[in-house]
């Protein structure tokens, strides 16, 4: 009776164990596939700087071979060459963003803790970058929609 009762406790709490394992392992899965899903996100918003920060490269490209105030061509050439470095800067980014979304589906890496507090982080970091570049491509337009005002008004402030 008393090993009856030993071995009834011993599968009941190697059951509980089970289970709580199954819902820790099920929680990370959860959050590893939230985690990628945020990095596709990222992906996508880079995409999206990197299409503004081409179509401002043609318009500046058609501001430089149009205008005549050799002033305002430099001040386009400028902004254009700048265009230009925020496109490989964000190009770089997104290659970083890629090769951390296929570190977070690599399940022997992201075992052990400390690797997915590093990864969790690292992926992190890549999102403030990411609105860190909005902000630049924000401030980029507005730049540009100034130069063209000036362009129009024919001043230069």
């Amino acid at each position: 009776m008393k090993r009856l009762l030993i071995l009834a406790l011993t599968l009941l709490l190697g059951g509980f164990t089970t289970t709580g394992f199954a819902q820790q392992t099920g929680q990370k899965q959860q959050q590893m596939q939230q985690h990628m899903q945020q990095v596709q996100q990222m992906m996508q918003q880079m995409n999206g700087l990197m299409e503004r920060t081409q179509q401002m490269n043609q318009h500046m490209n058609q501001r430089m071979q149009q205008v005549q105030n050799e002033q305002m061509k430099s001040q386009y050439r400028m902004m254009h060459r700048f265009n230009e470095q925020m496109q490989l800067t964000l190009g770089n980014m997104k290659n970083a963003a890629d090769h951390c979304n296929i570190m977070l589906q690599d399940r022997d890496m992201m075992q052990e803790r400390q690797m997915q507090r590093d990864m969790d982080q690292l992926r992190q970091h890549l999102q403030d970058m990411t609105g860190q570049a909005e902000e630049v491509v924000q401030t980029m337009e507005r730049l540009t929609q100034r130069l063209h005002q000036q362009e129009k008004t024919g001043t230069e402030e």
